[in-house]
């Protein structure tokens, strides 16, 4: 007989995944497509939904629909006399990614890659297998379309410790006007900071509709402590800051939204949905990069590029794509069966993550969070399909930030520590958004469940630590082998240690205290016997509960021709194929200090121009031009100026 306790444990469990996944995300779809069809009707649509047919020839082939893709796809299709086709594996954005609230419900197939990491005892214990669970945006818009939609640029140092590689051009100065560029502000207090801040971009920046209580109430605990409240993507990233986040008028503002919308109807840009693409089409003796091969609702499809092919399928995808084209690291190539080995090079390694301890909540006074059941009313769903308003509008994550300094640190300006405040801790969610183990589950979360509470959690601003993405199998089709290896640099366990001692540290000032913020006393099980919030206990938790951003880049290194380990030269070239670009974040060479978006959008802008750039050129050379050294003269003075401009 099942026990009357047993029975209320499994009507709360079933109540969480109602809320939060069918009822939710089914109900805003039907809302949507019924009441406010209005929000979908501009979408990207596949070519075959335009009428056409996939060309055999295209100028340029973008592998990917993502952060990057999108932008770059968008930006080469301006140039009127150029052929783009886009290759996206996944399928049109679901009405309602648009909504914030819903974002939790986009980390599953099909629109997510969902992947898991290759199990270590080292980190993600306290998942179902042991496994961190791996998942990227696999829909137009990639994961730009599946996100918490915040934007945060990072550190100046960041891409000034870029160009110190070698990486010319990349240096802070240089970058911040393709984040510019890309940026429409709409929050009143930043228009008017025309160093830091742009109108009139693609991509639109707001703040959350609808934000939790609690949110502000951190930024008044940041003070208390003697922090600034600051624009974190402005002149210093030390301090307390609200998150800015992609939306326009409230909703989800998406690469896609942003950059393909407004161009979905241009006869030169052609978007493949529901295409994997399984290999680079490479000649074995010119090693020119030709075009690609593809299937597509049970169909195969051999495409060629007269310019370039880029790929910008993300940090875990574009590795795999490069590796089954014979672009890698020779010895693993061979014994997968690869053949032939196009260029021997570091491909899959450098793949670096932000990291932080997950799970350690804090309950506060009701009211002041955010309890889903509470909010998921008649009511609610009413104000969403009348006025766009209400709860529906915010995502109770990362709606309060802090960057701050470990005593590790020896740079105020250069902070190593993310503070990442959420209302929607792990006693609200669904056991099946986090794959917990139901063990971990019942001992940590379950006392406390439907509480308000916040998570803080202490992000690993600049991991030490990197892993390496390999293939299982020369099969297309199968997932990749990912070794994150967290915390194998025992300077990473340190930093995660003192940053989840920021969370304690908040949670007892005279602010916090007001609201009744108290520590979970529930430990986890494989930690009960440490003293909680020792630094034994919180290195124990480290490996139980390792919770991932999912901000992974690095796996194609940029870097100059001297760094052996770089995939790709600082005009995201492919070392030894010609015509062949990568471009998404696995090209970052060190992980920036903030979350992953906007530097991807960043890289499709910057890497577009270098595309036109050199095109230019190109076709100047062919056409004799009698003015051609003076063109170049000229090009080189304008570059001048305009970096003497942005440094002023």
């Amino acid at each position: 007989m099942v026990q009357k306790g047993a029975l209320v444990y499994l009507a709360r469990r079933f109540t969480i995944a109602i809320t939060i996944s069918t009822l939710v995300f089914d109900a805003l779809e039907v809302t949507i497509l019924n009441l406010r069809p209005e929000l979908v009707k501009n979408r990207a649509k596949d070519l075959t939904s335009l009428g056409r047919s996939i060309r055999p020839h295209y100028d340029f082939i973008v592998v990917g629909a993502g952060s990057a893709g999108s932008v770059i796809a968008r930006r080469l299709s301006e140039v009127k006399a150029w052929n783009i086709l886009l290759v996206e594996a996944g399928g049109e954005e679901p009405p309602a990614s648009d909504v914030p609230t819903a974002f939790r419900s986009l980390q599953d197939a099909p629109v997510s890659w969902v992947r898991y990491a290759e199990p270590n005892p080292h980190y993600c214990q306290a998942f179902k297998g042991g496994k961190c669970r791996v998942a990227t945006g696999r829909v137009l818009g990639g994961t730009s379309t599946t996100n918490g939609m915040s934007y945060s640029r990072g550190n100046r140092r960041d891409y000034d410790s870029w160009a110190e590689l070698g990486n010319t051009g990349w240096e802070y100065h240089k970058v911040l006007k393709y984040f510019k560029k890309s940026e429409d502000m709409r929050i009143k207090d930043l228009q008017d900071d025309e160093l830091f801040h742009a109108t009139g971009g693609c991509l639109t920046i707001e703040d959350m509709r609808s934000r939790t209580p609690l949110a502000d109430v951190l930024l008044h605990a940041g003070k208390e402590l003697g922090y600034d409240i600051i624009d974190h993507n402005g002149h210093t990233q030390h301090g307390f800051s609200k998150m800015y986040s992609t939306l326009r008028d409230g909703l989800r503002c998406s690469a896609a939204k942003a950059f393909l919308e407004p161009v979905k109807d241009h006869k030169n840009l052609d978007i493949s949905l529901n295409s994997e693409v399984e290999r680079i089409i490479i000649d074995p003796h010119t090693k020119h990069a030709k075009g690609v091969i593809f299937t597509k609702n049970g169909h195969k499809y051999t495409v060629y590029a007269d310019k370039e092919v880029i790929v910008s399928a993300g940090a875990i995808n574009s590795p795999k794509l490069l590796m089954l084209s014979g672009i890698g690291p020779r010895e693993h190539l061979e014994d997968i069966g690869i053949s032939p080995i196009i260029s021997d090079l570091k491909v899959g390694y450098n793949l670096q993550d932000h990291i932080a301890i997950g799970g350690i909540v804090y309950t506060v006074k009701g009211g002041t969070g955010t309890v889903l059941h509470r909010e998921m009313t008649m009511d609610t769903f009413l104000r969403f399909a009348t006025n766009i308003e209400g709860p529906m509008l915010k995502t109770g994550y990362e709606e309060t930030i802090a960057c701050v300094n470990s005593k590790y640190s020896d740079d105020e300006e250069w902070p190593d520590i993310g503070l990442y405040f959420s209302s929607i801790p792990e006693n609200t969610e669904a056991i099946n958004a986090l794959e917990l183990s139901n063990d971990v589950y019942n001992a940590v979360y379950e006392p406390i469940l439907y509480r308000d509470a916040y998570e803080s959690l202490g992000v690993l601003l600049r991991p030490r630590s990197c892993g390496v993405v390999k293939l299982k199998g020369k099969d297309p089709h199968l997932p990749p082998a990912i070794y994150p290896n967290y915390m194998s640099d025992v300077h990473d366990i340190k930093i995660l240690i003192e940053a989840a001692k920021y969370g304690l540290i908040i949670s007892q000032t005279h602010t916090m205290q007001e609201v009744g913020a108290t520590l979970n006393p529930n430990p986890f099980p494989a930690c009960a016997d440490l003293p909680m919030l020792s630094d034994e206990y919180l290195h124990c938790a480290a490996k139980q509960q390792t919770h991932s951003l999912c901000h992974y880049v690095g796996t194609c290194k940029m870097g100059p021709h001297s760094d052996q380990d770089a995939v790709v030269d600082p005009r995201l070239r492919v070392y030894g194929v010609k015509r062949l670009r990568v471009a998404d974040a696995s090209i970052i060479p060190q992980i920036p200090s903030g979350d992953i978006n906007a530097v991807a959008i960043m890289i499709g802008e910057k890497v577009s121009d270098m595309i036109k750039e050199d095109w230019v050129l190109v076709k100047k050379k062919k056409n004799k031009c009698h003015r051609c050294k003076a063109c170049q003269h000229m090009l080189r003075m304008m570059r001048t100026l305009n970096e003497t401009i942005a440094a002023e």
